[in-house]
């Protein structure tokens, strides 16, 4: 038996149960807000006294603001009549540091509680080798800490860290991909919170993602959810009855490591055909560059006639310019990326499937060919309600690793 679990048929004292409705008051403002103390009381399911006791406890310690509102128009107008007071959770009370450990970039944000950046910085980091990395990573959190008034770093309530591959959020470990040598062993989360001194909390980047949109972007009020990531690699997160859905391991939305095609490829992870070396940019990339040195007529060809590398931002370019070789290249990618899609609706049968990250700037040219092809593939029942969109927040990767940060502090606002 796993003993580092908590089981299913734990107690609970008079501490822990006034922590747990403090928790339940404080996650219900910042997701209902403004609400009046009776709309909090018939929410959560506590009693008024409960709840008043509470909510003045958060006003006292500052998270908490009231604000009034007139029931309608003409109370405002005559600045007469019945007026209610309302409740929300005051933003600039605390502040969460956000790192994004990408594979050749590392961005950092401090965001507030309404997941609003405050400040951001990003790197480039070369070779991602572990311990120049965690060097550089803690030289973001120096910078993004510089960019806070100095009365307010003390409202910094800890450091969330998203990073590609598999890792582990019990342990703190890294599990990195195989090419990822130099990160075996490494204690990505005792490292910076050692150095740094802040709380740290780690996961894979795919879940801070998907935690974003969950809490501030298109996932806000559904329950299943998948976010895809496309970029160097590929990622994702699986939110399931309104949760990330992490696995046994910690494993679980490996999606980029399902293969596809079983004569493929073989990929860094050992598998063949997995679907990361078919959507992933860099292979997006290689078929255009291969494409372009066989000779085929392009826009992507210099004027001298050489076959520099090609970048996806002028890749993009010639597929909005409607270049042929770049429009057969993505619509390649399209159907590739439907057949991984197909498996997760089949499988998961989600609300929405959300795309993120870098080839998601190509937008509807490649979400239209998806989203035909999966309604083709799917099974016949969930043609009418297969939903594919882009992801809704830019910086999806670190403000969820904010809120990493974040969902301790909720667990216990007055901690």
């Amino acid at each position: 038996m796993d003993r580092s679990r908590k089981p299913a048929f734990s107690g609970a004292n008079h501490q822990s149960v006034s922590r747990s409705n403090r928790s339940v008051i404080f996650r219900a403002l910042h997701a209902l807000a403004p609400i009046s103390r009776i709309e909090l009381a018939r929410e959560s399911g506590l009693n008024p006294g409960t709840v008043t006791n509470i909510v003045e406890e958060l006003i006292g310690s500052g998270l908490v603001q009231e604000t009034v509102r007139a029931d309608n128009a003409l109370d405002i107008a005559k600045r007469v009549g019945r007026r209610r007071i309302l409740l929300q959770v005051k933003a600039d009370s605390r502040y969460a540091i956000g790192i994004d450990l990408a594979r050749n970039t590392i961005s950092g944000a401090v965001i507030d509680l309404s997941g609003q950046i405050v400040a951001s910085v990003s790197e480039p980091t070369g070779e991602l080798v572990s311990r120049s990395a965690i060097r550089q990573v803690l030289h973001v959190i120096e910078q993004l800490v510089q960019h806070i008034p100095a009365d307010a770093r003390r409202r910094v309530v800890g450091v969330g860290v998203g990073a590609p591959g598999a890792l582990s959020i019990r342990s703190g470990t890294f599990q990195p991909p195989p090419s990822y040598g130099s990160w075996e062993g490494i204690d990505l989360r005792k490292d910076i919170q050692g150095a740094s001194g802040f709380d740290t909390t780690i996961d894979n980047n795919g879940n801070t993602s998907a935690l974003a949109e969950l809490w501030f972007g298109a996932g806000a009020g559904l329950s299943n959810f998948v976010l895809l990531n496309l970029g160097t690699g590929v990622g994702a997160g699986f939110v399931l009855d309104g949760d990330l859905y992490r696995g046994e391991h910690d494993l679980a939305a490996e999606i980029g490591h399902v293969s596809i095609a079983m004569d493929g490829a073989r990929c860094a992870c050992g598998n063949y055909g997995c679907l990361e070396m078919f959507v992933s940019v860099p292979r997006v990339l290689a078929a255009a560059q291969a494409a372009l040195q066989a000779g085929e007529p392009t826009s992507l060809r210099n004027p001298d006639q050489s076959a520099a590398p090609i970048t996806l931002d002028r890749f993009l370019k010639a597929v909005a310019g409607g270049d042929s070789l770049a429009n057969r290249v993505m619509s390649d990618t399209a159907r590739y990326l439907a057949a991984g899609i197909v498996n997760i609706i089949n499988m998961l049968d989600p609300e929405a499937v959300f795309i993120g990250r870098e080839l998601a700037r190509a937008g509807d040219v490649l979400l239209d060919p998806v989203r035909e092809e999966v309604k083709r593939r799917v099974l016949p029942v969930l043609r009418p309600t297969v939903r594919i969109e882009a992801s809704t927040l830019d910086s999806a990767p670190v403000i969820g690793a904010g809120i990493l940060a974040l969902q301790n502090f909720f667990d216990a606002p007055l901690m």
